[in-house]
Order: structure tokens, then C-alpha cells, then sequence
């Protein structure tokens, strides 16, 4: 029987014998407990799920009745069978009061101790039935709710009626509040790839948007979000993020979007491609129309990535490098490190960032990392760490003090997602170079052997173990080189003083400075001047 039953009797000879009628009726539950008294009762039942109590209505310390009065309210659904014998039956009214299932007379016969059992379980059955209906009504009246709620916002974004005028505003924004803050509306597409691709077929369509949906509510973020199904097209969904800050609201919505497009592909093979309206200030038919809009983009620079309408303009220029972003995901592909790094230092290349501006850089900041979440190592992605920093965070562009930075960094972001155990020490090797390019940019800093290993997440040891290999120098020796051989070009070149000289070059202590030189050059500062000056 596939259910749990309990035995209360103070007297072990009456517990065994229940048992052994159990068993010959063939009524032995899937789980059979004993307790000695009603103290251990309770124990039983606050570890062990128990469907049936069978108790003694006398037993030491506390009675069955006083028993079945605790227990109720905790355990409203268990049965009970009450044993007693005739100087107790006074009490079968009280029992009955309650709920007791059945009231058994000692000695206890076959007959009416397999009528009890028996009825318990029917009992529990029909309670169980009952909460299965109760539940499925609940989720119908969900269901209906979110349904309700869904057409309402669809019919926000196809009127364009003053938002007063509209019966299902309220509706939505009860649901949705947005008073003082910005609303961007975003057109999640299906792509058709997920289909052919994945483990997925079309009549699967509702289970991908419930996926969608639950990721979606569950990922972390500073925008109020909600999503609904788009009722004019199955195959897409609508997500709606507010803000109050206008500027944020977008670098939140390239996180989020982001994330959720993340999610989706690597671990259920769903391809999104994201039309983003611009920020509004409400739920309109004019954000439908330039998500929809923007989603068009998809058509001409591919699909799984994201279109915001503020970037069409950029889009639709005859200079973007749509073909070298094509060529960049194939030499990626391949790990092509040489080829990567020069499309990177062309595609963001001075003329092109004049040429556009901030928002140029945003793109297709966004397109290579998009190419990078297809194509990354798993040994790399598996790290929740590395994927961080795959996640669009426009934070990190207020670090980088030149557009060198910017392609350094990326260059090595792109080694970092691509690389295999072969291409360690090929991988190694164009860090060094790039480190070697930085040290150059930025000689007349403080640049110590462990900040240049984190940048370019190489342990400080093996940095400076392939550095010198690469150069024939240690990082110290080729750093005061540099610094030297500008200190000379300013003292021929100039009339800076040494002073000056000394702190341009990266030396804040000019008499360290004196004495440095004066070791790596044989001459005193004034000296070199002097004789090179004069040659």
C-alpha cells in the first residue's frame, strides 16, 4: 500500500499485533512507524510524512484524544483510528467531534480494522483529488489573469489614443507602475535557427517562450521588467524594462538582454535576436514601432544580437564594417591571433571612431561579444568570472585612457575566450607583445609586474618568464631603457629643466634620477646635454 501509517500504543504486544494483522489483511503501508506514547509520536510525525494514526485512546502522559487535538491543526489531513476498549466508548462522541476516521472496539476484529484502513485511504484520496482540482482552478484563473493582462498591453502598443482615453492603461500599469521613470519596449524574436538547430521543433513554441520567460523574470537587474506574448506573432515575445535614469536604462538593457540571450543559447540552444525601442516616457504604440523597426536591422546585419532604433542611423551607414565583422567571427573561428588583432585594430580604428563617435563603439563593442558568447572555449565560459566579463558592461570603457586600451583589451579578451591548451604559449606570446605595446604607451608610469600580469591575465611568474624571453630584458630593465632614451631625447631636444625631465620620464625623485642615469650612460644629465648639444 502506498502509503504511511503510524502506531501509538503504549503496549508493544498491541503494536505488534496491528502489524501482524497489517500484513496478513496484505494493508502493510510503504512506511510503518511505532511510538510508545504521544511525545514520540509527535517526533515521528515532525520528520516522516505519516498518512494514517493508529492510536491507543489511553495512553501514559498524554490520552489519544489530547494526541489527535495537538496533531490536527499541523497535520489537517491525516486520518486517525481510534482503539478503545468498552470502559471508553463514553468517549466515541468526542472523538467523532474530531474527525476521527474510525473507533475500533478491543478486541480488535480482521473486519472492521481493514474497513478503517480501507476507508482512510479512500479518504485520502478524495482530499488529495480535491487539491489537484483546487490547484488546477487556481492555475486556470493564472492562466486567465495573465492572458487578460497580455491583451491589454498588446493593446496599449496598437492604439494611439491619449493614454487617459484608454480603458486597459490602468490594468497594465497596477501591474506595471511607471510614473517618473523611462520605459524602453523590447521585441524578443525566436529566431528560426533554434528550430532547425536545436532540440526544439515549432509545436514546441510555447514551452521555448515559458523558458524565455522564467529566465527573463529571474535575472538580476536594477529596471522593473515585465514580459508578455506578442498576440500578432507567436514566434515573438515583448519585454518592457523602466528606469528612472534615461542614460542607464540603455546599459541596463544591454546587461539584461544580453544575459538573457546568453542563457538561452548556451544551455537550451535558443537563438533571440532584440529589437529596443528608445527610452519613452510610457507603453505606446510609437515603442512598438521602433522596436519592430529596429528588429528589421536583423535582415541586413544578421540575427542574434541586439538593435537599438538610437543606433539605425549608424547601422545604415555605407562604412560599417559589416563585412569585416563577417571576417572577424571566421578568423575567431579559426584562432587566427594575427588576423584578429589587425581587424580589431581596423574595424576601431581613429578614423572610424571620428567618423561616428561614441555609439560606434558601443556597437560593435556588443557585436564581438556577441561572437565571442557563440564561439567561446567552454573551458573558458565555465567560469562564471570569465562570463562576467562577457555580459555587456560599458563600465569598463571608463577605465581605458586611449583607444590603444580599448583594443588591447579587447584583443586579449577575445585571446582569453578562444584559447586551447595548444595556443597557451602562442596566446602568451601576443600578450607580451600587447604588454610590451602598453609599457611603450605608458613608460613615465608606475607600472609594476603584477598589474601587468592581471591586465593581461597572465600569473606575474609566467609574464615575466616570456617577457624576457621575447625581449632578452626583464620587465624593470626594459622600462628603464625606455624611460633613459626619452630623458636623452628631451635633454637634447628641449630646454626642460632636469627636474621637469626627470618627473616626465616617470621619476618623481630627481636625484634617483641623476644617479640612474648617470650609470646608464656614463654622463650626468648636464654632461649629456653639454656634449650632445653641442655634437
Amino acid at each position: 500500500m502506498e502509503r504511511s501509517i503510524l502506531i501509538a500504543d503504549d503496549e508493544r504486544l498491541i503494536r505488534d499485533g496491528i502489524k501482524a494483522r497489517l500484513e496478513y489483511l496484505e494493508l502493510m503501508p510503504e512506511a510503518l512507524y511505532e511510538a510508545e506514547n504521544a511525545e514520540q509520536a509527535m517526533e515521528i510525525l515532525g520528520e516522516h510524512p505519516v498518512d494514517i494514526v493508529i492510536t491507543d485512546i489511553r495512553m501514559a502522559e498524554m490520552d489519544g484524544l489530547s494526541f489527535i487535538q495537538q496533531v490536527k491543526p499541523l497535520y489537517p489531513n491525516i486520518q486517525f483510528i481510534i482503539l478503545s476498549g468498552y470502559a471508553e466508548f463514553e468517549y466515541a462522541e468526542q472523538a467523532i467531534q474530531l474527525g476521527v476516521k474510525a473507533y475500533l472496539l478491543k478486541p480488535i476484529s480482521n473486519d472492521s480494522l481493514k474497513k478503517a484502513v480501507e476507508e482512510a485511504v479512500v479518504k485520502l484520496d478524495e482530499l488529495e483529488s480535491l487539491k489537484r482540482t483546487v490547484s488546477e482552478g487556481n492555475r486556470s484563473i493564472e492562466e486567465k489573469k495573465r492572458l487578460l493582462f497580455d491583451k491589454s498591453v498588446n493593446d496599449l502598443l496598437r492604439t494611439d489614443s491619449p493614454l487617459w482615453q484608454r480603458e486597459n492603461a490602468k490594468l497594465v500599469y497596477q501591474k506595471f507602475p511607471v510614473q517618473n521613470r523611462w520605459i524602453m519596449v523590447t521585441l524578443i524574436n525566436i529566431d528560426v535557427e533554434s528550430y532547425e538547430q536545436g532540440s526544439f521543433g515549432y509545436r514546441d513554441i510555447e514551452l521555448v517562450k515559458f523558458s524565455i520567460r522564467n529566465v527573463f523574470s529571474e535575472l538580476p537587474s536594477l529596471c522593473e521588467k515585465i514580459i508578455v506574448s506578442n498576440l500578432a506573432n507567436m514566434n515573438q515575445l515583448f519585454a518592457f524594462i523602466s528606469y528612472s535614469n534615461e542614460s542607464q536604462l540603455r546599459v541596463e538593457a544591454e546587461k539584461l538582454f544580453t544575459s538573457l540571450s546568453n542563457h538561452m543559447g548556451r544551455k537550451l540552444k535558443i537563438s533571440l535576436t532584440f529589437g529596443i525601442s528608445s527610452a519613452l516616457p510610457e507603453i505606446s504604440a510609437e515603442g512598438n514601432k521602433e522596436a519592430q523597426e529596429a528588429l528589421l536591422q536583423r535582415i541586413i546585419h544578421g540575427k542574434s544580437n541586439l538593435y537599438f532604433y538610437d543606433d539605425i542611423r549608424i547601422l545604415s551607414a555605407d562604412q560599417f564594417p559589416s563585412s569585416e565583422l563577417h571576417m572577424l567571427f571566421q578568423y575567431i573561428e579559426r584562432r587566427d591571433a594575427g588576423n584578429i588583432e589587425f581587424l580589431i585594430n581596423d574595424i576601431f580604428s581613429d578614423e572610424s571612431i571620428r567618423r561616428y563617435n561614441a555609439s560606434y563603439i558601443r556597437i560593435i563593442w556588443a557585436r564581438i561579444i556577441n561572437i565571442l558568447l557563440n564561439v567561446a572555449n567552454p573551458v573558458f565560459t565555465n567560469d562564471p568570472k570569465n562570463m562576467e566579463k562577457l555580459i555587456l558592461n560599458f563600465d569598463i570603457f571608463d577605465t581605458f585612457q586611449s583607444m590603444d586600451d580599448l583594443r588591447s583589451y579587447l584583443y586579449m579578451l577575445v585571446l582569453d575566450c578562444i584559447q586551447v591548451n595548444a595556443d597557451i604559449d602562442v596566446n602568451a606570446r601576443n600578450k607580451i607583445k600587447m604588454g610590451i605595446k602598453y609599457i611603450r604607451d605608458h613608460y613615465n608610469r608606475d607600472i609594476a609586474i603584477n598589474e601587468l600580469a592581471e591586465k593581461f591575465a597572465i600569473s606575474p611568474n609566467y609574464f615575466s618568464t616570456i617577457f624576457k624571453k621575447e625581449t632578452g630584458q626583464t620587465t624593470v630593465n626594459f622600462i628603464k631603457e625606455l624611460r633613459i632614451k626619452k630623458a636623452c631625447e628631451y635633454l637634447v631636444s628641449s630646454d626642460k629643466s632636469i627636474s621637469d625631465i626627470s618627473n616626465e620620464v616617470g621619476y618623481e625623485d630627481s636625484q634617483y634620477f641623476f644617479r640612474v642615469f648617470k650609470k646608464a650612460t656614463g654622463l650626468t644629465p648636464l654632461e649629456y646635454r653639454r656634449t650632445y648639444r653641442k655634437q
